[in-house]
């Protein structure tokens, strides 16, 4: 086996230092590698934290582009209303100065009957002495529906 020059008490030293020095080495090898993989898994976690920030930043701006585009529609949907709502308001007012003449037509035709007080001597609020009230411009101006008959010819 080994022969009995070989251990000699100066070869046992230098197999000693030689062990020492081994395991000093394969011991840093091993704490570097390990150390190596603690810390990816750090960096890791750090990515996976910052594409979590990205993933959530561009989901905010996509529920922003979303809010902005439903307050578009919405103001959009009220606005038309408002036209609407005006156009018909002219409508009336037209309507109500028609009946007015109408009314004071009749009147003027009905002889001293009509000239009790009845519905006819009704005055309209913010109505002038003439019976015609003042005319209140829309917003904008909306076309007027079709009616029934040209609906009919049109089918």
């Amino acid at each position: 086996m080994i022969p009995r020059e070989l251990i000699t008490g100066q070869s046992l030293i230098v197999f000693g230092l030689a062990v020492v020095a081994f395991v000093f080495l394969m011991r840093r090898t091993f704490l570097r590698q390990r150390g190596s993989t603690a810390r990816d898994k750090s960096s890791g976690i750090k990515t996976e934290t910052e594409l979590a920030q990205v993933s959530a930043a561009a989901a905010v701006e996509k529920l922003e582009v979303r809010l902005f585009d439903f307050a578009r529609e919405v103001e959009g949907r009220i606005q038309t209303r408002i036209t609407v709502l005006d156009r018909l308001i002219v409508d009336a007012d037209r309507e109500i100065l028609r009946l007015q003449d109408l009314l004071a037509s009749t009147k003027g035709l009905g002889g001293p009957e009509s000239n009790s007080h009845g519905p006819a001597d009704v005055q309209f609020p913010g109505s002038s002495a003439a019976g015609k009230m003042p005319g209140r411009q829309p917003d904008a101006i909306v076309p007027q529906p079709p009616t029934d008959a040209s609906q009919r010819e049109a089918a």
